[in-house]
């Protein structure tokens, strides 16, 4: 049943309980009140000003001032605004409630998002520095990735200037690590990649812009 439906029955309501419907109507409103709540409430309130009504002599009631013919239609509308005011009062509750349940579900999300562990990062396995040029410290480690090896270097004493990386195969081959810039006495923290894979790294060489070897360190 649509609400267009539901409000004409519901407007019926007063006329079922004074008695005033034809067969037909009152049989449609006794089959909607089967299934609706709100309607039945309604018919249980009326139901003693309807027998209060039925009480009255109406030869006993003075006949006084004949009401205006608008009053009806009054009542009428006021009866229609009301049912609209209800209806829309029950549609706001439910999609309230909609809201609500929503905002729960997100929240609950969110907090899986925010509950669920973040990824370990992968091990950092040490390297043996063999070799090193005068001043400076360095420590050196590699990192397995799938696409290849990164290399973790710490250092401080490298002069300020071009440095290059490479990754040394066992058959002596190398792969480019890139470059970074010396910091001095200040500590460099850096991150290069070769295009190899780990177990096949043995050795890392750093070198300086002349071609120098200023760190030398070997898979342990």
């Amino acid at each position: 049943m649509n609400a267009e439906e539901h409000r004409a029955l519901r407007e019926l309501v007063g006329a079922y309980v004074l008695g005033g419907l034809s067969g037909a109507e009152r049989t449609s409103v006794q089959a909607h009140l089967d299934g609706c709540a709100a309607c039945r409430a309604e018919v249980a309130e009326l139901a003693p000003v309807a027998a209060a009504l039925r009480g009255v002599d109406p030869d006993a009631v003075a006949v006084g001032t004949p009401p205006p013919p608008e009053l009806g239609d009054a009542i009428l509308t006021s009866v229609r605004e009301g049912a609209r005011r209800r209806d829309r009062d029950r549609l706001l509750r439910r999609a309230g409630a909609g809201l609500l349940a929503a905002a729960v579900l997100a929240g609950v999300f969110l907090l899986g998002v925010q509950l669920a562990p973040a990824p370990s990062a992968p091990p950092v396995i040490a390297m043996a520095v063999d070799r090193v040029a005068a001043g400076v410290r360095a420590e050196a480690g590699l990192v397995r990735h799938t696409w290849g090896t990164e290399l973790k270097l710490t250092a401080t004493g490298l002069a300020e200037g071009s440095y290059t990386v490479a990754f040394v195969r066992s058959d002596g081959s190398v792969v480019p690590g890139g470059t970074f810039i010396g910091t001095g006495a200040n500590t460099l923290n850096c991150s290069l990649n070769g295009a190899l894979p780990l177990e096949e790294t043995v050795e890392i060489t750093v070198t300086d812009a002349g071609g120098a070897v200023v760190v030398d360190a070997h898979a342990v």
